[in-house]
C-alpha cells in the first residue's frame, strides 16, 4: 500500500510540474500513472481486504479534503479565482488531487 500512495504522490507531483513548465505536452505525464497496476502485477503485490476498505476510505476522505480546498479557495480568493486559472486549470487540478490521494492515503496509513 505505501507504493501506491508514495507512487500517487510521485506522479501527482510530475505532472503539476510538467505542466507548469512545458504546458499541453506536460499533460503526457499523466501518463504515468497507468504503469502503476503494471508494476504492481510484476511485483506480485496483491491487496487483501483491509487495504481494500483502507483505500476505498482514502478515497471518501480525499474527496472530502478537495470539496474543502475547494470551498476555501472560493471564499479567500474572491473574485480573483479567474486570474489563479490557467488554460490547463482542469488537467492540474487532476493532478493534484492524486497528490492528495497519496498523501491521505499515507496518513490514514499510519494511522491504523
Amino acid at each position: 500500500m505505501y507504493f501506491r500512495y508514495l507512487y500517487g504522490i510521485l506522479v501527482g507531483t510530475i505532472t503539476i510540474l510538467a505542466i507548469i513548465l512545458f504546458g499541453a505536452k506536460g499533460i503526457t505525464a499523466f501518463a504515468l500513472l497507468a504503469f502503476r497496476p503494471l508494476i504492481m502485477r510484476w511485483k506480485k503485490m496483491h491487496t487483501d481486504e483491509r487495504e481494500l476498505s483502507l483505500f476505498y476510505k482514502t478515497n471518501s476522505t480525499t474527496l472530502g479534503v478537495i470539496i474543502f480546498l475547494i470551498i476555501l479557495m472560493y471564499f479567500t480568493m474572491g473574485q480573483n479565482v479567474k486570474e489563479l486559472f490557467t488554460p490547463y486549470w482542469l488537467t492540474i487540478f487532476a493532478a493534484s488531487a492524486v497528490a492528495i490521494q497519496g498523501i491521505v492515503g499515507l496518513i490514514l496509513l499510519k494511522l491504523k
